[in-house]
């Protein structure tokens, strides 16, 4: 198997600025929202020290990253009509051009253009387009980056910022998968598209990582907006701790809004999940903090090899 390292962290603009900008970044995502009693409780000595705790998380995603000595990463995302728009929104889309850019930079904020480029290893792209397909997925595969929707900022910030702030110094594999349009993805089937992914990987050479970026439970901007189903995260972490990412999926078989949002994106946990038990790895917690300045319920999680605990 060359499929050894996996990674998911939750996404929210929150995550990646510094802790005398959570105020006025919690008021761009929330709103005029009315917000549960929890959020009362987020002092600012409270959040003083969840800056410190995700500057660990982080540092020690990192570490586990460039431990890896990966030759390719493979990035999870789910667009929202940066890149598609909907006049065009795959399913599945595998990026398969040289290079990707991106411009997290909120202007909201007053902060200034901030576009980033990072390689791509396009013959790897290809190879594993293909043999999704052999396993029964419709992949869009695209050869030139041309955002459609929106063409200024390019990729979606949750595959521009946890990229800078990781600095993986290898070519990624862009992979969207729909969770904002309707109809999306399904869960089973996303857990279904992550076992073929490892199987795709598992016939080339290179050592490659899956990491995925959004989710858990959270509805930034919309009418649920600061509102974390704190219970909700914990199932689903405690499912892929115990290499049950198929059983995740039933969520989406019913129609709901608390799906929505960040919720939505939960299916790019499922499909990291399902492909790297496939190889034999297991699911461990490193931090999960349900953070309502986010806006959304933050985890960090890595996979590994049972046999080296």
């Amino acid at each position: 198997m060359t499929l050894v390292f996996g990674q998911a962290i939750s996404y929210s603009p929150l995550l990646y600025r510094p802790r005398e900008r959570w105020g006025e970044i919690r008021a761009l995502l929330v709103g005029d929202v009315p917000q549960p009693l929890a959020a009362t409780k987020e002092t600012p000595e409270l959040l003083d020290g969840l800056a410190c705790s995700l500057d660990e998380a982080f540092w020690l995603a990192g570490e586990r990253l460039a431990r890896a000595e990966l030759d390719a990463l493979v990035v999870l995302t789910s667009d929202r009509g940066r890149t598609f728009d909907l006049s065009n929104t795959p399913q599945l889309h595998v990026f398969a051009g040289d290079d990707i850019w991106g411009d997290p930079a909120l202007a909201e904020l007053g902060e200034p253009p901030a576009r980033r480029a990072f390689p791509c290893d396009a013959q790897l792209a290809v190879t594993v387009a293909e043999e999704l397909a052999v396993h029964g997925f419709d992949v869009s595969e695209g050869h030139a980056f041309v955002p459609l929707g929106d063409p200024e900022r390019g990729a979606v910030a949750a595959l521009v910022e946890p990229l800078l702030r990781l600095a993986p110094d290898v070519p990624l594999v862009p992979i969207h998968i729909n969770a904002h349009v309707t109809p999306a993805l399904t869960g089973h089937r996303a857990a279904a598209f992550g076992v073929a992914l490892a199987e795709a990987l598992a016939l080339v050479p290179q050592r490659v990582g899956i990491f995925a970026s959004g989710g858990l439970s959270g509805d930034p901007g919309g009418p649920l907006a600061g509102w974390i189903d704190d219970v909700l995260d914990r199932w689903i972490i405690g499912r892929l701790a115990t290499g049950r990412s198929h059983d995740i999926g039933a969520i989406f078989d019913v129609e709901s809004q608390t799906l929505a949002g960040t919720t939505a994106e939960v299916r790019l946990w499922i499909a990291a999940g399902a492909a790297m038990e496939r190889s034999g790895a297991r699911g461990r917690l490193a931090a999960y903090l349900p953070l309502h300045h986010a806006a959304v319920g933050t985890a960090f999680m890595h996979w590994e090899d049972p046999r080296c605990r």
